[in-house]
């Protein structure tokens, strides 16, 4: 059985594409704590990939930051580099749900907001505390307008982890 449960936070923007034959998907990592006997936790960046309703609503309700649970399916794959043959691998979403309420994920923006301009002393602050309950499930009667990003092309045309050969996966 091919099975991953995830649970952490948006790691980066999501990136959305369309196939030729107009199938929605997109691409960003999830950052995982790992506890590890030392004090300090560990933060692995685990590559996603979604398709089709899944891609939607990740596009449309997420952003980077986001705390989500995750269900996949672990995927490897391979291609030709110029050093050789590269290997990746990534999580393949199949359930992704919102662990935020609506107001926390706005509490959230604002917050990353006043970060950024944390330089201007007249700006409020704004700080917030509390528990809420995760989001139901995507349902698929829902729509959306999906848009591609354009791409540079100078940029990678993939979003995976590079593992070398010799590494042990321990």
């Amino acid at each position: 059985m091919n099975k991953v449960l995830l649970v952490g936070r948006i790691a980066n923007d999501i990136r959305g594409f369309t196939t030729p034959s107009g199938v929605n998907w997109c691409r960003t990592s999830v950052a995982v704590t790992r506890r590890t006997n030392s004090t300090e936790p560990i933060t692995d960046f685990i590559p996603l990939v979604a398709w089709r309703a899944t891609a939607d609503f990740m596009s449309k309700y997420l952003t980077k930051g986001s705390l989500v649970s995750i269900e996949g399916s672990f995927t490897t794959g391979s291609y030709n580099g110029q050093n050789g043959v590269v290997r990746t691998y990534e999580v393949t979403v199949e359930t992704i749900n919102s662990l935020e309420s609506r107001q926390q994920r706005e509490r959230r923006a604002a917050d990353t907001s006043n970060i950024d301009n944390s330089f201007n002393p007249q700006r409020n602050q704004t700080t917030f505390s509390g528990s809420s309950k995760p989001t139901s499930n995507y349902s698929a009667t829902d729509t959306q307008v999906f848009n591609t990003p354009t791409s540079n092309a100078n940029e990678a045309k993939h979003n995976f982890a590079v593992f070398d050969e010799d590494d042990d996966l321990q």
